[in-house]
């Protein structure tokens, strides 16, 4: 079906000029309404246009066989609306023009023809008001509470630059057969005139019209079509001027992030202001009130504001993660993709729900259907909301941090990235591991990588010796761990912890200086081989765990070993230096460093 726009129907746009008339055969023509009070609603929203359009379809078809039957004479206010609707609609105006009353005009009216009254009439009319006609009267005496004379109903209001309203008539008259009709009053169109004057097209609008053809496309009439097509095309090359200019008065002040600052006024602020532009110079077609519902329904602005919103949060995304680099903070960056990700989509919901409100529909029915929308996907979706709040927690808790090796269960790797989903993690073995955050940040783990040293233990097992021997292997192994360069002292603890069978048990405990475990591995095969050189020096051999069948004699030491033993613990006594239970501080102090581990790499 054709649309209804027509209500009377087209733009106010540039001004040309006529002269202002009244009628000065009607007493009642300057007599306000008792029940016009207000002035025209201009926030018409998309849903009431179109449901307007659907009544007023409605309306129209029931009509139909009426108006064929008062022989398409209006007999009514409604049949006058219905007909100057179908005579617009089929460009008919010198049908649409019979509908004036022109009868006792001012003489100064001029000659204008009928049809330029009624096309300027209607001109004016759609810039401010699209008529109802499910509102008007469908009895031949039209609204007798509207505080008007009988013969009288009103249409609406133009409202002029000045604030003066004008109320637009309808008026029943004799039909020149015995009957009566209803026609725009005849003190209406004696104002045309000075509506014009006021907000009619200008020159360059009424040229267009006559020579374009007459086509109309949601409010949009032919040389406004083209009008917006030029506008579309000629707006960009002037916001890339725009935000050129404000990109070099922007980089004239100090910035620390120039990069980031160009890559925002080149993409979102350029879009921004393209849409900008092309709404602003929208604005000065003279669109009709139907065609400017539609344009701002489209949702131009609002794509044009989130453009410029999530540019912006883009923009202040960059900057953090810049400074967070700078000042070292580099565990931080990996967060700020999902949080700029999810105040983005908060921004767009936002911005949709206040479009939509804008262009007529229910919120309260929106925001219960979002709601029941979300607790569906909250349920479908529960595993994955539980690895959001698992990485959310990792990056604030940071027990690890991309790069770090660490402990997660028996599995030990190399965190490679920790992502909204999973934690991506190099295994020993070179295999890539994704484990996902909601277990991932719910067990332990230990971090290898934030360790300050690390830690040298053991316990070995020395066949049952005497005494002496043990004494002499427990002094020599202290002085071993406390003179090595890469052992710290004060981690130092060698000690006979326990006889378990025919075995001495030793504890050795030592911090190594060192967070590299391959340095570490070769500081440890290096104290090992020390130590089996001290325990054979010392007349001992190594033992294992188990009960002992002895099916021969005990290994007991050569003599001249013996000899050696008993001479170093009687040279410790006579110098009263025996290291138990442990070294004087200045001897230690002696002892540091004393044995260096050697260095073969090449210098």
């Amino acid at each position: 079906m054709r649309r209804l726009h027509l209500y009377l129907l087209l733009v106010l746009c540039m001004h040309g000029g006529l002269a202002l008339a009244q009628s000065e055969t009607d007493p009642d023509a300057g007599k306000k309404p008792e029940a016009i009070e207000e002035t025209p609603d201009k926030r018409t929203n998309m849903r009431e246009l179109l449901e307007k359009e659907a009544a007023a379809e409605a309306v129209l078809g029931e009509l139909s066989e009426k108006l064929a039957a008062a022989g398409d004479l209006p007999r009514t206010p409604l049949q006058l609306a219905a007909l100057m609707i179908a005579a617009a609609q089929d460009n008919d105006l010198e049908v649409a023009a019979s509908f004036l009353d022109m009868r006792y005009l001012p003489e100064d009216f001029g000659d204008w023809p009928a049809t330029d009254i009624f096309n300027a009439l209607r001109i004016v009319w759609n810039q401010q008001n699209i008529v109802d006609i499910t509102q008007l009267s469908d009895q031949p005496e039209g609204r007798l509470d509207d505080g008007l004379p009988p013969y009288r109903d009103l249409l609406g209001i133009v409202i002029k630059d000045d604030g003066t309203e004008v109320p637009i008539y309808l008026q029943r008259i004799p039909d020149g057969a015995g009957g009566q009709i209803w026609k725009i009053s005849n003190a209406s169109v004696a104002r045309i005139p000075e509506l014009w004057d006021d907000l009619g097209y200008g020159p360059i609008a009424v040229w267009l019209q006559r020579h374009l053809p007459s086509y109309e496309f949601a409010g949009f009439y032919t040389w406004q079509i083209i009008a917006a097509v030029v506008i579309l095309i000629g707006s960009w090359p002037l916001a890339t001027l725009a935000s050129a200019a404000a990109l070099r008065v922007a980089l004239l002040v100090p910035n620390k992030y120039p990069q980031s600052t160009s890559n925002f006024f080149r993409g979102p602020l350029r879009l921004f202001l393209y849409l900008f532009i092309f709404r602003q110079l929208m604005d000065q077609l003279a669109l009709s009130l139907a065609a400017r519902v539609y344009l701002n329904s489209s949702g131009v602005d609002y794509i044009a504001y989130s453009i410029l919103i999530l540019g912006v949060i883009s923009l202040i995304r960059d900057v953090q993660v810049r400074r967070m680099e700078r000042a070292g903070n580099r565990q931080y960056v990996a967060l700020l993709k999902p949080f700029t990700l999810i105040v983005k989509f908060v921004a767009v919901i936002v911005i949709a729900l206040v479009w939509a409100e804008r262009a007529g529909y229910n919120m309260s029915t929106i925001i219960a259907g979002l709601g029941v929308g979300s607790l569906a996907v909250a349920l479908a979706a529960q595993k994955t909301l539980e690895n959001v709040i698992g990485a959310i927690t990792l990056y604030s808790a940071r027990p690890v941090n991309p790069g770090d090796l660490c402990r997660f269960g028996d599995i030990v790797g190399v965190v490679e990235e920790i992502g909204l989903r999973s934690t991506m993690i190099r295994t020993l073995n070179r295999t890539m591991l994704a484990v996902p955050n909601s277990m991932f940040s719910s067990v332990e783990i230990e971090n290898f990588s934030h360790r300050d040293r690390i830690r040298y233990y053991q316990h070995i097992e020395l066949q049952m010796s005497t005494a002496d021997q043990l004494r002499v292997i427990l002094g020599r192994l202290r002085e071993l761990f406390l003179s090595h360069s890469e052992v710290l002292q004060d981690t130092v603890s060698v000690r006979l912890e326990k006889i378990a069978a025919a075995t001495a048990v030793i504890r050795i405990d030592a911090g190594i200086n060192t967070t590299d475990y391959q340095h570490y591995l070769a500081v440890a095969e290096d104290l090992n081989l020390r130590m089996i050189e001290l325990v054979h020096a010392g007349g001992a051999v190594f033992s294992g765990p188990g009960q002992v069948l002895q099916l021969r004699e005990f290994y007991r030491a050569p003599e001249e070993t013996l000899d050696d033993v008993n001479a170093q613990l009687e040279r410790w006594r006579g110098e009263e230096t025996l290291p138990f239970p442990d070294f004087t501080e200045a001897e230690k102090a002696a002892l540091r460093g004393t044995i260096e581990l050697q260095d073969r790499s090449p210098t």
